[in-house]
């Protein structure tokens, strides 16, 4: 007869990672009984980790350990980490630009968007770096996808491209963020538009306008941006110039109205 802790153990494996709160509903959910938090994880918790299949990634949060794998050595899956750290959320970033297969490099740290309320401390876990980055509006261009048996929230292609361009540092810089957008297939321009509409900051219509005209230049997926949708982006760039980065040596791109380092473009052609 199987006990309660086994069953338990085996309702777990199929989630790969669980939150404290998982683990008391689904063990209420075998037995049809409530149960206090204490309880739960001195009768169960503690002893699924003594026996090797939990395994503690922080502190409320849970690796389970498939059979035959050691806890020490083992690792799971990073975008399951870090979908369970926050039930209000979003996979952005580089770490979205991996999920969609695109990513030019791979990264050890992924990147878990948050609202001011859901703030949490970067930690590591084995070689994995979860990092928040703090925004109110989780629900613009957010999906919910089908990953492992599981669902995760990553923001769209759409979002993904224009919270890159925003804010390169979480895409890599520019010569990463380049290299991965250019194989950023699916893109809808029409969706991408409406993203950048609501986030209504002048310099990103600058920064999207540019990047999508040397993307239609560099890379198949973005041939056919239109001449219509460009112009509608230079529409709502302003007068004054801005300065895509600081360099001291920059050319004036008259189309953006924006000052661009000299050897930026030959930095990621050709790849």
């Amino acid at each position: 007869m199987v006990s309660k802790t086994e069953r338990l153990y085996l309702e777990l494996l199929a989630s790969g990672v669980v939150a404290f709160e998982d683990i008391v509903d689904k063990l209420g959910d075998i037995t049809g009984k409530s149960y206090d938090a204490k309880y739960v994880y001195s009768k169960y918790v503690g002893r699924l980790m003594e026996e090797g299949k939990l395994a503690r990634i922080r502190r409320g949060l849970y690796a389970v350990v498939p059979p035959l794998e050691k806890p020490e050595e083992y690792l799971p899956d990073k975008f399951l980490v870090g979908s369970r750290i926050r039930e209000r959320y979003y996979l952005g970033y580089h770490t979205a630009l991996e999920f969609y297969g695109c990513a030019y490099s791979f990264f050890n740290e992924v990147y878990v968007v948050v609202g001011k309320s859901g703030r949490f401390d970067a930690f590591y876990y084995k070689n994995l770096r979860f990092r928040p980055v703090f925004l109110e509006d989780l629900n613009l261009g957010v999906e919910e996808k089908r990953y492992l048996n599981q669902v995760i929230r990553v923001s769209s292609k759409e979002r993904t491209f224009v919270d890159c361009v925003d804010r390169v540092e979480y895409a890599g810089g520019w010569v990463e963020a380049l290299k991965s957008l250019q194989s950023l297939s699916g893109v809808s321009f029409d969706k991408l538009f409406v993203v950048l509409s609501l986030y209504n900051k002048d310099f990103l219509f600058r920064k999207v306008g540019f990047i999508l005209e040397f993307l239609r230049e560099t890379s198949v997926f973005y041939e056919n941006v239109s001449g219509e949708l460009s112009e509608s982006i230079r529409e709502r760039v302003g007068k004054t110039p801005m300065y895509l980065e600081k360099n001291s040596s920059l050319y004036y791109d008259r189309n953006w109205n924006l000052y661009v380092p000299r050897d930026f473009k030959s930095l990621v052609r050709g790849v």
